[in-house]
């Protein structure tokens, strides 16, 4: 029998607060060469020591951002995934207001090639799973797909996002049919 050990709530609000820090920097500047320990430790309001006690370095931090990031999007798409009877234009709003909602950060991470391909292998698997639930046999590939929903999302965070959630969805549904 393992016991799993309890996280200390004061190491899991460090976190939070270091996560926060480093996000809203990198929105005031997205130079991320720029972003120092000291600067996030300084923004979290708390120390330079309890960083590390978290975080290897600056990248492992960014890391875990994303990953909390890819996380929150995949649970926040699954149950609409599973639901038979939502329909693709309800599903692809309810994906298009998570990137609104959190257009600031995204925008920012966009620039980054690792993050585009992280990015692209989600939606991919994304797609995938809408496939398989809808028993369609699709004959545009999937990467093909993938990629032009990332192209539409990166030109909306960075140039349209005055356009609505609706009105993509409304534009991506007429670009495939």
């Amino acid at each position: 029998m393992t016991t799993q050990k309890k996280q200390d709530p004061r190491a899991i609000r460090s976190k939070r607060v270091f996560k926060e820090a480093v996000v809203d920097i990198l929105i005031e500047n997205p130079d991320i060469s720029k972003l120092t320990v000291q600067k996030i430790a300084q923004r979290a309001e708390l120390n330079r020591a309890t960083f590390y006690l978290h975080f290897v370095d600056i990248n492992d931090l960014l890391k875990q951002v994303v990953y909390d990031i890819f996380d929150d999007l995949l649970s926040k798409m699954s149950p609409s995934l599973q639901i038979d009877n939502l329909n693709n234009q309800e599903q692809l709003i309810t994906f298009l207001d998570y990137f609104y909602k959190h257009r600031k950060i995204l925008a920012v991470l966009f620039e980054h090639p690792g993050f585009i391909k992280k990015m692209h292998m989600t939606l991919k698997d994304l797609i995938v799973i809408q496939r398989k639930s809808e028993g369609a046999d699709s004959t545009l590939s999937m990467d093909i797909l993938a990629s032009s929903i990332l192209g539409i999302l990166m030109w909306w965070l960075r140039n349209g996002v005055h356009f609505s959630s609706e009105y993509i969805a409304n534009q991506i549904v007429e670009l495939y049919r």
